[in-house]
């Protein structure tokens, strides 16, 4: 009897067995279904599972799941789409200036970022001389780079006028305060390098000076004039300076606080001075060339660390 028993008690497990098999393999199949089509990129499906309340509400939290993919995909994808536009903004090549070599970089840290540099052909530029502008917006991201879009508009405008390198900086000024919300604000450079008359004039709204190296003298010229950055204050009015005499081979190099101011892995700063040995250990060779030496000597500093600002700079070598 005993025998019979146990012969009963197995072939009701058995049987038992293979119904919660049949009842998990299907719900588990769908899953599986379901990922996959996940991983081949269509978002747009929804997972029901109905054999349990636990089930179903691993559906609802899947497909919760999904939405949120979604939502991320099209973020995405608008970034990828601005970051293409922005880079449409940054000069493509650099000008042909007889006596100036000339040499542009820029990296953002972010998809999008607030650093602007351009080569601006104003109306009244001679042949023999160039008007680089770089600027710098407040914070990063979608905000910072429509700042820098509306910038360069506006500085392409209105640089078909006549007029300073001071007067184009507070005609910007004028029409950025008006649109930049509290605590947004952009530092800019402009300045001009004339072959011919071998002098550099500038105009600053915050922003840091240039270097400029003398590599016969082996000495960096030390020079100063930085106004209010654009869009803190109304009625603001800036100043134009000018270096006379710039010495033959001299570089020129602006740039914005991303370079000086990277952080590798150990917090340590790259800083200023380590600019002036690469100006002074490159010097000899092209705009072009000192442009890719900075850059790989910022990536080997960086190593393993994050980029945590937009690193942007143009070199300018006189003849």
């Amino acid at each position: 009897m005993s025998i019979w028993v146990a012969a009963g008690i197995a072939l009701l497990a058995v049987m038992l067995g293979v119904l919660l098999g049949v009842s998990l393999t299907k719900p588990i199949m769908s899953l599986v279904a379901y990922v996959r089509r996940i991983g081949a990129g269509d978002l747009n499906g929804r997972l029901s599972l109905r054999q349990s309340p636990e089930l179903r509400e691993l559906s609802q939290e899947i497909n919760t799941m999904t939405a949120g993919l979604q939502d991320r995909m099209r973020i995405r994808h608008s970034l990828a789409m601005a970051m293409e536009v922005q880079q449409n903004l940054l000069p493509r090549m650099t000008p042909d200036v007889s006596g100036l070599d000339l040499a542009g970089h820029s990296t953002y840290c972010d998809e999008t970022g607030g650093d602007y540099y351009d080569f601006i052909d104003a109306v009244d530029l001679s042949e023999t001389a160039a008007t680089i502008a770089i600027g710098d917006v407040s914070g990063h991201g979608i905000a910072s780079a429509m700042v820098m879009a509306e910038a360069r508009g506006v500085l392409r405008s209105r640089c078909r006028q006549p007029g300073t390198l001071a007067e184009l900086l507070t005609h910007m000024n004028d029409l950025l305060v008006a649109d930049l919300g509290d605590g947004k604000f952009m530092t800019m450079l402009l300045v001009t390098l004339d072959s011919a008359s071998r002098r550099m004039q500038w105009a600053s709204a915050g922003h840091d000076m240039p270097f400029v190296y003398d590599p016969a003298g082996d000495r960096f010229i030390d020079i100063d004039g930085a106004g209010l950055p654009l869009g803190m204050m109304p009625d603001q009015t800036y100043e134009e300076y000018t270096l006379p005499d710039l010495p033959p081979g001299a570089v020129v190099l602006v740039a914005t606080d991303g370079v000086w101011e990277m952080a590798n892995i150990d917090g340590e700063l790259f800083e200023k001075e380590r600019v002036r040995q690469i100006l002074r250990r490159y010097a000899s060779l092209t705009a072009d060339e000192i442009s890719k030496c900075l850059q790989q000597e910022l990536t080997d500093f960086l190593g393993q660390a994050n980029q945590r600002d937009d690193i942007t700079f143009v070199i300018a070598k006189m003849a």
